[in-house]
């Protein structure tokens, strides 16, 4: 035989085994190649326990003996990555599936395959984690002649194929530096300020509920709740008493370091300038709670900063960025981790906001001395911006009343009703009588029975003239009453911020349109809305109000015109408001003239009626609106507030 023959036909026959080889052992990915038919049960049993993994499901799946409760197993070793997921179980997905030779096991051993697994986990604020693994599946022929039954071997190497024995999931979160609330010039209104938490541990006092109410008075907490608290808790838990800003802490630390079983933590955290400033409109920052956890999808986890209340917490997933992620494999018998996979943390968004630190701390000082509930908003005419948003008296509620308070705005909604009447015609120079009472669909009277007489209409509106509003509903409609309220702010705006919707419903009926042109009936304002009013008459424009500034986008919107004539009638008719009318306290305010307008607005069922306190109205650059809640007169309560505010902005 010729020698190069030989050889070839070696290689030949050489081949012919390898072709052999490879078309009985694999590698099969889901029924391809002529022999796949004989893979095809062990595939079907790989999907099978990708899809009872992916659902939750793996108590259905059969294993080896010697795999043990693999469903349990797989809970303790993902159990940490669960409060990141969310619960949301892993996505499973089968690619190749090959059988498996160990030539070291003999020919009797039972067959096995290995089936290629891609894992993702969704962990929440857009991230996902994917990785390759894999499981094997042993033959199991129970019955000669039976198809034979596929059966996973599972180790903890198929949840993560660098998983050593015993080993565990570890998640460590990696926190993001919380975004500030900015002024309009880039300086922080909200920054990271120095701050003592107080805590109080029951244990560590004779008498717990004592050395409670003690702690209590000393920081300004309810008594009664905090010795509540203390009482359930166990005796070496420190329960959480009140966080101090620095400078209020040092008044009284001594007393607390005093005091067994006190606990004081150092910390920085987002705060204001004051404990007053601006308060109820941007909110706190605090320790996440079960239920904000609970609310989150795992966006948020026990210890986590999430704002509480206010802007804080409306634009929370802005300003608090996302958490870093660090997964790693962690030997539960003790060892070093090994890293498995790592997320950047990412800063939170600062927020560039409208408000004037000057005019808000003046606004603040004004409502602090309020006499009862009551709220101030300023805007800027020229831009709509919100310059002061103030809530009092100091020791209220914390309720933004400014933005979320819904009120019938009486008399100042009377700014709107005129503009209806002027751009329907109506000549303010016009006799329109005023009687102290008129019947349209039910009696209507004046403040305090009061009788103009037949006098030109820019009286009746300076002197607030119920009966003369009223005979002149029948000129004009609801609808149009409504749609010129829309135009001066009586609608839905977005600052970013929970607001109030305003109501000026459409309803013709004599008496309800009669009580819509002098704003009670079912109208309904914040003192947001009704400055925001104000703002767009001395504007000449629908201002388009902003809270946050977009810095892609930092021009202001202005907003569409209004009829010039009837503006600069309207304009001039709440210069007399307070030239010669209801209007006086702020005639003589440091800073320019002053248009406004006052209003008194009946709510409850009582006879007579309680009435809020209005006032509203601009000077300059500056649109405001003042309400006091349940305090008489509009004249008398609300435009004394505005005076002062008005005073302490005024240019020296």
């Amino acid at each position: 035989m010729d020698k190069r023959r030989a050889l070839v036909g070696g290689g030949l026959a050489t081949l012919l085994v390898l072709v052999l080889a490879i078309g009985w052992f694999g590698p099969f990915d889901h029924g391809e190649g002529d022999d796949a038919p004989d893979l095809d049960e062990a595939t079907a049993a790989a999907d099978r326990f990708a899809d009872a993994w992916a659902a939750g499901e793996l108590p259905s799946v059969a294993a080896t003996e010697g795999s043990g409760d693999i469903d349990q197993q797989t809970l303790v070793v993902v159990a940490d990555l669960v409060p990141v997921t969310g619960g949301t179980p892993a996505t499973v997905t089968v690619g190749e599936v090959a059988e498996v030779v160990d030539t070291a096991e003999g020919d009797d051993a039972p067959r096995r395959v290995r089936a290629d697994l891609e894992v993702s986990w969704d962990l929440g604020d857009e991230r996902s984690w994917s990785y390759d693994t894999a499981v094997e599946l042993v033959e199991d022929v129970a019955v000669e002649g039976a198809d034979p039954a596929w059966l996973v071997d599972w180790t903890s190497k198929v949840v993560h194929p660098q998983l050593r024995p015993g080993d565990v999931f570890g998640v460590a979160r990696l926190a993001a530096s919380r975004g500030e609330l900015l002024d309009a010039s880039g300086e922080p209104l909200v920054g990271a300020r120095p701050v003592v938490h107080v805590s109080l541990q029951p244990g560590a006092s004779a008498d717990p509920a004592a050395a409670a109410r003690q702690v209590a008075n000393l920081v300004g907490v309810s008594a009664d709740s905090l010795v509540e608290r203390v009482e359930a808790a166990s005796p070496d838990t420190y329960v959480s008493v009140v966080t101090l800003r620095e400078e209020d802490f040092a008044g009284v630390e001594s007393s607390l370091r005093a005091i067994p079983g006190i606990g004081l933590r150092e910390d920085e955290i987002p705060l204001a300038p004051s404990r007053t400033f601006a308060r109820a409109l941007l909110g706190s920052v605090g320790t996440a709670t079960a239920e904000d956890v609970a609310d989150s999808g795992g966006r948020v986890q026990e210890g986590d900063l999430v704002g509480q209340s206010g802007l804080q917490a409306a634009q929370d997933v802005a300003l608090a960025g996302k958490p870093g992620i660090s997964i790693r494999a962690v030997p539960t018998a003790g060892g070093e981790p090994v890293e498995l996979a790592s997320f950047d943390a990412e800063e939170g968004e600062s927020l560039m906001l409208t408000l004037d630190a000057d005019l808000q701390l003046a606004a603040d000082e004004v409502m602090a001395g309020a006499p009862n509930p009551g709220a101030l908003v300023a805007i800027r005419v020229s831009t709509g911006d919100v310059v002061a948003v103030a809530n009092g008296p100091t020791g209220a509620d914390g309720y933004n009343r400014a933005m979320v308070g819904s009120y019938p705005p009486g008399s100042t909604f009377k700014v709107s009703s005129t503009l209806t009447l002027l751009e329907n015609g109506l000549d303010p120079d016009a006799i329109v009588s005023c009687p102290a009472t008129i019947v349209v669909g039910r009696e209507f009277s004046n403040a305090e029975g009061e009788v103009l007489g037949d006098v030109p209409f820019h009286v009746d509106f300076a002197h607030s003239c119920n009966t003369a509003f009223i005979d002149q509903s029948q000129t004009v409609t609801s609808e149009q009453v409504s749609e010129t309220a829309a135009r001066l702010g009586f609608r839905e705006v977005d600052l970013g911020v929970p607001l109030a919707t305003p109501s000026v419903p459409v309803d013709e009926s004599p008496a309800a349109h009669s009580a819509q042109m002098i704003g009670q009936g079912k109208v309904q304002a914040s003192p947001f809305t009704v400055a925001l009013m104000s703002a767009s008459v001395a504007a000449g424009r629908s201002l388009e109000p902003r809270l946050i500034i977009d810095p892609d986008d930092p021009e202001p919107v202005l907003g569409e015109e209004l009829p010039a004539g009837p503006i600069a009638a309207l304009q001039a008719m709440m210069r007399e408001v307070v030239v010669d009318g209801t209007g006086s306290a702020v005639a003589s305010v440091a800073g320019g003239e002053v248009h406004g307008k006052t209003g008194t607005a009946e709510f409850g069922t009582e006879d007579p009626p309680q009435t809020h306190a209005w006032f509203t109205g601009y000077q300059g650059d500056i649109a405001f609106a003042v309400v006091v809640e349940d305090s008489g007169f509009g004249g008398a309560v609300a435009a004394p507030l505005a005076a002062q505010f008005l005073n302490a902005i005024a240019t020296p």
